[in-house]
């Protein structure tokens, strides 16, 4: 089924490419209350202390997440090799005040947010 679902969202997606240049589509599950929109920029989506990014990842390229401090040190970093959809919620409830840089990185291409902890 999962499977089936993937092929069916791939062939659609192939399907918008050809037809408009920014697809957009929305994803009906959620991530800790947060409705998904996956996009092929990368999105922010921050409620309160949260954060969320989605990104539809149509060219299959490696993309890494990560996050630094104020002070550059790096903080979290994951990477997503060859993965159509990449989502990921982080939760900054609990962290020290301080700046924080979160950073979507794919081909050669950085998007970044900056999460602020008072």
């Amino acid at each position: 089924m999962k499977k089936s679902f993937l092929t069916l969202l791939l062939s659609a997606v192939v399907s918008l490419s050809f037809a408009n240049s920014s697809v957009t589509l929305t994803n009906t599950s959620s991530i800790g209350g947060f409705e998904s929109r996956l996009t092929e920029d990368p999105t922010f989506v921050r409620k309160g202390e949260k954060l969320v990014i989605s990104f539809l990842n149509t060219d299959l390229d490696a993309v890494e997440i990560r996050i630094t401090d104020s002070k550059n040190n790096l903080l979290f970093s994951q990477e997503f090799d060859g993965e159509l959809i990449v989502q990921r919620a982080f939760d900054f409830s609990k962290a020290q005040r301080d700046d924080y840089k979160v950073v979507v990185a794919y081909k050669r291409i950085a998007v970044g947010q900056i999460v602020e902890v008072q």
